[in-house]
């Protein structure tokens, strides 16, 4: 398989937790600025932090991640992958 083509792959499987990871964190940088209750910081940290789904899907994001970014970057390097 093409390094372009895994990455492409990669992508479309990753980003809508990508998604989701961006948009709860996005919620937290207001956790101080008092615009929401504390039942509901706390619900946003637990699914950020993916507590009240499963501990392993962060890491499962983190590796895809980590692997669209570097698939990225060899393809910024090499054009012809």
């Amino acid at each position: 398989m093409k390094i372009r083509t895994f990455h492409r792959t990669c992508a479309i499987i990753f980003s809508p937790l990508f998604l989701f990871a961006a948009s709860s964190g996005g919620l937290l940088l207001f956790r101080k600025a008092g615009l929401y209750e504390k039942e509901i910081k706390d619900l946003v940290i637990s699914l950020h932090t993916w507590e009240i789904l499963a501990p392993y899907v962060g890491m499962v994001l983190a590796v895809g991640l980590l692997t669209v970014t570097l698939t990225g970057i060899i393809l910024f390097f090499n054009k012809r992958a």
